[in-house]
């Protein structure tokens, strides 16, 4: 399943089709029937956690997109012949689970095996902002109310980081990475860990997927982030490295940090990761 990083870098992908006319077209659905956007300007793309919306000029309709473990949006050139009316004449090929396309003078956007593609209204949108937690990469999320929803529970701190109405965005990679380089046992309930250490996971929540956006892959290894930043800050392109994790998929391996062996079990929905010897449970 794509992490909050790789939403926000679909939701900047869709933005370069702001501003042109397109034909929308698709399989219609319950939900959504891509035919009411049909010749529609697209007028702005956002993301929030792992969900994004994609809002469309001359509707008050956002459509709501939501990727699960199998789903995909691309935006790609094309070079299909025009018509008359600016638009291509012709379709390129169905793909295969197809949900969604929307095709301009330029671009083709894709849409394909999402787990939700639906169309919201205001009332909608708003809603869904309300249930989903603060997103670290979103310029309007507070920090001290990501701190307090972590800090008054009692599940463990290693649920409430993918439970995404508390914090939105954090998958798996994410959550076992942050957890090893806080020094925090997954086991620890919220509650019982410290608030400034909590205010220091979501400041390295920030750090991390930030260089993760950048990049287009998640870096946490800390030669990589040194230089992947390096890169970032003179506006280069980061390459694809052998992706190097502390705990993540590394259950019976040593600890890059103490040498204790690298545990693994079942946390909520996914296999959580972590270090028994320098991973401090709380509480």
């Amino acid at each position: 399943m794509a992490e909050g990083h790789a939403v926000h870098g679909m939701a900047a992908r869709v933005r370069r089709l702001v501003g042109q006319p397109g034909r929308s077209s698709g399989p219609p659905s319950g939900s959504f029937d891509p035919v009411v956007l049909d010749g529609l300007v697209v007028r702005g793309a956002e993301a929030h956690g792992k969900h994004l919306l994609v809002q469309v000029a001359g509707s008050p309709s956002t459509v709501h997109l939501h990727l699960g473990m199998h789903g995909r949006v691309s935006v790609r050139r094309h070079r299909l012949a025009l018509g008359g009316d600016g638009l291509p004449r012709t379709d390129p090929p169905v793909p295969e689970g197809l949900a969604w396309r929307f095709l301009t003078a330029t671009l083709l956007l894709e849409v394909t095996r999402p787990t939700i593609c639906e169309v919201l209204d205001g009332a909608g949108v708003a809603a869904l902002h309300d249930r989903l937690g603060p997103d670290p990469l979103r310029d309007d999320a507070d920090p001290e109310a990501a701190v307090a929803r972590l800090h008054r529970s009692r599940r463990p701190i290693g649920v409430l980081l993918l439970d995404q109405g508390v914090v939105s965005g954090i998958g798996n990679i994410y959550r076992a990475e942050l957890l090893w380089r806080a020094r925090l046992d997954p086991h620890s309930p919220g509650r019982a860990v410290p608030v400034e250490a909590l205010r220091a996971l979501w400041q390295d929540a920030i750090d991390l997927m930030t260089v993760g956006l950048g990049a287009g892959w998640i870096v946490t290894d800390p030669r990589q982030l040194d230089d992947a930043r390096e890169l970032l800050t003179r506006g280069e392109p980061v390459p694809r490295w052998r992706r190097r994790y502390a705990v993540y998929l590394r259950r019976g391996r040593p600890c890059p940090r103490c040498g204790e062996t690298v545990r693994a079990e079942r946390m909520g929905l996914q296999t959580a990761y972590w270090c028994p010897g320098c991973q401090v449970l709380h509480g």
